[in-house]
């Protein structure tokens, strides 16, 4: 069974403020420590759980957030955006997909950190009805046969998920500040015992992945994207989608379709559309050279766990 762990950031254990899920920033080499550890522990599940194969997807900004010479050697790394086969790039025969550290929906009213896509949004709309990434990203995954099992993240980022995936297994995570600067042995303790639980949950979930079913959303999908300015969306609406004011709508059939518009809004304006292959894989091998090679030393902020 080959497994997929995609891993964004935010709601990793360790983690509490936004800064540490900045990129080049010395508290985000600290973030990076936190996620790697928490990715660590998923893929030491899956192969628990009976996965021969596991492959880790950074999806968090522009990949690279794993620090790669610290992830379990057993599995295989991929960072960055892709055109082909997919845009996580070749997912066509993963049996299951487990996604670590998730955030919530753009607009989630006393969330860490919270954001669909991109962080130009004040609101992403499905159908009408607000949406965050584990809608979109897994309906997507879903169109290509591929169900995702599991999440972890903060406790409203998990409801959001579950409501969309209702056979996922689920770790919440803290995002209190003092749950990770407190007394040393308290916070360390926390993080032990919370790590652990996605080693468990992991391998439950990879046993169970008979269970688990690709997300399909049918189609006609309707999308509106609701930007924090009319600036913003009259800055990225390149491809002259209908506009009214700061909120962006397109159409689309499925939701492969509806993901690739919504690319084209958020990464690929039309301008340098034609380049986008070279340029993604341009970009892809920048950036692991420079978080490999030239990222800060990490500052963990007061935090009981130090790399």
């Amino acid at each position: 069974m080959h497994v997929g762990v995609f891993a964004d950031i935010e709601g990793s254990f360790g983690i509490w403020r936004m800064r540490q899920c900045r990129m080049g920033t010395p508290e985000w080499q600290y973030g990076r420590e936190c996620l790697t550890q928490d990715v660590n522990y998923v893929i030491q599940g899956a192969f628990d759980g009976g996965a021969s194969r596991v492959t880790v997807k950074d999806t968090h900004e522009v990949g690279f957030n794993c620090i790669i010479k610290k992830l379990d050697p057993r599995a295989n790394y991929v960072g960055g955006h892709f055109i082909q086969p997919t845009f996580f790039g070749n997912i066509l025969n993963y049996d299951l997909v487990l996604y670590v550290a998730i955030h919530a929906a753009s607009g989630t009213k006393g969330a860490f950190f919270p954001h669909t896509h991109y962080g130009i949004f004040s609101e992403v709309r499905l159908n009408g009805r607000p949406v965050c990434e584990a809608d979109i990203y897994c309906a997507y995954l879903g169109e290509f046969g591929v169900p995702v099992g599991f999440v972890s993240g903060e406790d409203i980022a998990v409801e959001q998920a579950i409501e969309a995936l209702p056979w996922a297994k689920s770790v919440v995570v803290d995002k209190r500040k003092e749950t990770y600067t407190s007394s040393g042995q308290e916070s360390i303790r926390y993080l032990i015992e919370g790590r652990e639980r996605l080693r468990e949950t992991a391998a439950m979930a990879v046993r169970e992945a008979a269970s688990m079913k690709p997300l399909i959303v049918p189609g006609p999908l309707h999308f509106e994207a609701v930007f924090r300015t009319e600036e913003l969306a009259n800055k990225f609406n390149t491809w002259g989608f209908d506009q009214t004011g700061a909120m962006v709508c397109w159409d689309a059939d499925n939701m492969i379709e509806g993901f690739e518009k919504f690319n084209k809004l958020t990464f690929f304006p039309k301008n340098i559309y034609p380049f986008r292959r070279p340029l993604a894989f341009l970009m892809r091998g920048f950036y692991r050279i420079k978080n490999t090679y030239f990222a800060p030393r990490p500052n963990p902020e007061g935090a009981a766990f130090k790399p």
